[in-house]
């Protein structure tokens, strides 16, 4: 029974990764919004209270970060790993943000995204990494007069222990008012 309900929960946000994708929805974000959120965190919470009760998702397994990097026109250089330094959400303190890394506190399926915004006719690869493996890529190449902001989702079953992180492989990220942030949360054990 919970595996169904897990199952629903995953095709929930799978559904509305992709129907914002594909019907070009635009993200703009109200004055209370964190921008590059884009209100994943809000439908993961709407999803879990329709799945209630008998949800495996109780309140006790809330494992949830978003963080992002600081703007103001900042650029960033390839770096392994980006290490964020706004945190605004860290319930389970699975982001350490002296390292740029998410701890896995314990195994379970778990939900990550993040964002690219490339600088001006720059090729670009931001790797998700687990364990110095690749498992998710954004490449961008744009011509020199343009810059786009991209976000990928991604769902990886992980271990007490496991690591994952973004990483600037090649090129140079521009970084303002949040555009450039990371999130992940527990979806089920």
């Amino acid at each position: 029974m919970a595996s169904a309900k897990l199952r629903y929960l995953v095709c929930l946000i799978l559904l509305h990764t992709w129907t914002s994708e594909s019907h070009g929805e635009d993200f703009q974000m109200s004055d209370f919004e964190t921008p590059g959120q884009q209100n994943v965190l809000e439908f993961h919470q709407q999803a879990v209270n329709k799945l209630r009760p008998g949800s495996s998702l109780r309140p006790r397994a809330k494992i949830v970060f978003d963080v992002q990097l600081q703007g103001k026109g900042r650029i960033v250089k390839p770096a392994n790993p980006i290490i964020y330094d706004i945190v605004n959400v860290n319930q389970g303190k699975g982001y350490n943000h002296t390292t740029g890394k998410f701890i896995t506190p314990r195994c379970g399926l778990y939900f990550f995204s993040y964002s690219s915004l490339p600088g001006k006719g720059i090729q670009t690869d931001v790797k998700l990494m687990k364990n110095n493996n690749v498992v998710s890529l954004i490449h961008s190449v744009l011509p020199k007069s343009s810059s786009q902001l991209s976000m990928r989702n991604i769902i990886l079953e992980l271990h007490k222990g496991d690591e994952v992180w973004v990483q600037l492989a090649t090129g140079s990220l521009w970084s303002d008012t949040g555009s450039l942030s990371f999130q992940g949360f527990l979806l089920g054990q």
